[in-house]
């Protein structure tokens, strides 16, 4: 209940009542690496809160070719949001990177009980408006920043990513090839 406690400030501050109406809602599970947490094609009725480990979510385009869409550190939520709200099949695969321990939650039901108490309601909105801002900043960044700029705000947000995961993976969610990010951290770190 405290990581619980501590992840929902950063959003809202919930009432005791409101804490423990969610977490009765919340299991904890552990995956270990290479996990799907979403398949492509999956109806998925979950969401994540990450506590320890890393996800990305991609898919896989005509040629094959993986494209990481985002990248999942502690203490992030995951899961296929549009997926859930339009209760449709998956477009994206949700993989964990690492082993992984998360807080998992029916996503209808933190719904239905949003719908019945405000509190809870703002806290689900608030949530909502962070992934916003998350996805329009990256989408920005792709669209603005040259790629050495990216991999620079990546070391930024998740610093020591590089041990964590594979190069492929950074590379995808950086929209450049493996050779080209070997190139910028070659001249990153001169």
């Amino acid at each position: 209940m405290e990581f619980f406690r501590n992840f929902a400030l950063n959003f809202y501050p919930l009432s005791e009542d409101s804490l423990q109406r969610i977490s009765e809602l919340l299991t904890l599970k552990t995956f270990p690496k290479n996990y799907e947490l979403v398949s492509l094609g999956q109806s998925p009725t979950n969401v994540y809160i990450l506590k320890s480990g890393i996800i990305r979510a991609y898919n896989i385009d005509e040629k094959g070719k993986e494209r990481t869409k985002t990248i999942y550190t502690p203490i992030m939520t995951s899961g296929n949001l549009g997926a859930l709200i339009k209760n449709e099949p998956s477009n994206l695969i949700y993989e964990c990177l690492t082993d992984c321990e998360v807080l998992e939650c029916d996503y209808q039901s933190f719904y239905n009980l949003s719908l019945k108490h405000h509190e809870i309601s703002i806290f689900h909105y608030k949530i909502l408006e962070a992934i916003f801002i998350r996805e329009e900043s990256k989408i920005l960044e792709l669209q603005i920043l040259d790629a050495t700029q990216r991999y620079k705000n990546l070391q930024e947000k998740f610093p020591g990513i590089d041990n964590l995961i594979n190069q492929y993976h950074i590379a995808s969610y950086l929209n450049i090839t493996p050779v080209q990010l070997s190139r910028i951290r070659k001249n990153f770190t001169n």
